[in-house]
Order: C-alpha cells, then sequence, then structure tokens
C-alpha cells in the first residue's frame, strides 16, 4: 500500500525543468549575435582595437554570427543566410551541450552549469564559424584544401572568440539554475 500512495503523491513525470536550462543558454548565445549585428557597435569596436578584424581580411568570420534582417552592405545575399544559419547552429549545439550535461550530472551545481555553458558555446562557435568559412570558400569556387583549411580556421577563430566572450552566454545559464526551484529529493 505505501508504494501506491508514493506513487499517486508523487510528483508529475513530465515537467518543463529539463528544458528550461538548454533553452537559457541557447538563447543567451543570441544576445553577442545581435550585439555584432549592430553597425555602430562595430564601428566602435573597429576603431578602437582594429587588430580584431585582421582575421577577416584572410577571409575567416568574425566573431559571433550576426542576427539581423540585412545583408552587410557589400555582401550577396547568401551570406545573410549563412549568418542567420551560424546563429541557428550556435544556439542549437549550445543548448543541446547543456540540456547533454544536465542530464549527465542532474545534481550539478551552478559552476558545473557556467562551464558546460561555456564549453557548449565553444564548441557550437566553432561550428558556426567553421560553417561560415566554408560557405565563403564554396561561393569563391575553391578546391578542398582550401575549403578543410578555412574551416580549420574558422573553428579555430570561434574557438578563440568563445574563450574570450564565451562566459557572457554561459552566466545567464548558470543565474537560471541558481534560481530555479529544484523538485525535492526522494531517500531511496
Amino acid at each position: 500500500m505505501q508504494k501506491v500512495n508514493d506513487i499517486r503523491n508523487s510528483p508529475p513525470t513530465f515537467t518543463l525543468r529539463p528544458l528550461v536550462l538548454p533553452a537559457a543558454a541557447g538563447i543567451a548565445t543570441l544576445v553577442p549575435c545581435l550585439l555584432f549585428a549592430n553597425p555602430a557597435f562595430l564601428t566602435w569596436l573597429g576603431s578602437r582595437a582594429a587588430w580584431l578584424t585582421l582575421p577577416t581580411s584572410l577571409g575567416v568570420p568574425f566573431a559571433f554570427p550576426r542576427l539581423g534582417l540585412s545583408a552587410v552592405v557589400g555582401q550577396p545575399d547568401w551570406h545573410l543566410t549563412t549568418e542567420l544559419l551560424g546563429v541557428v547552429v550556435l544556439a542549437s549545439v549550445t543548448g543541446w551541450w547543456v540540456h547533454r550535461a544536465s542530464r549527465a550530472r542532474p545534481g550539478a551545481n551552478s559552476w558545473r552549469v557556467l562551464l558546460s555553458a561555456w564549453a557548449g558555446v565553444l564548441l557550437g562557435l566553432a561550428l558556426a564559424n567553421a560553417l561560415r568559412a566554408s560557405a565563403a570558400v564554396l561561393a569563391v569556387g575553391a578546391g578542398p584544401v582550401a575549403l578543410f583549411s578555412y574551416a580549420l580556421a574558422g573553428a579555430f577563430t570561434g574557438t578563440v572568440w568563445a574563450l574570450c566572450l564565451g562566459w557572457v552566454c554561459a552566466v545567464p545559464a548558470a543565474l537560471v539554475h541558481r534560481f530555479t526551484p529544484r523538485p525535492p529529493t526522494r531517500p531511496a
């Protein structure tokens, strides 16, 4: 009879809590993407730290993919599609990584969630920038060696940018984890 009462009084099995943390991590990656789509911010950054744009002169993607509704002046229309696809890759890989980590360690503390979200941003931005670099090489019509080398360079720059700015996307996920109530644990 005790087992029946435990089943009857147990919380519902389907909750939205496992989806809140990955959604927060994925949505937090949109903030830098919106920031780098702002021409005023790019002008300010280019005038203050022009050395950050040096890889762009070689054709390697710059920073986070841009989340905007119009292409940058002088860029073809496929460039906007590639940028938006890069944003989708970044957000979905980050959300997937955080979801995977929260399922592997359900009792993780906020620091572990912060590091897991940061690792998700690192992986997502490396993939997004590799995609952006590959699209640029395919548009030019270069061979497989150029495709591989630009994809590798894009992944490298994405990793560097994620190491520097990934914490901006990881902190909101850690705060959501910290201030979201957890269901009570029952002794085994």
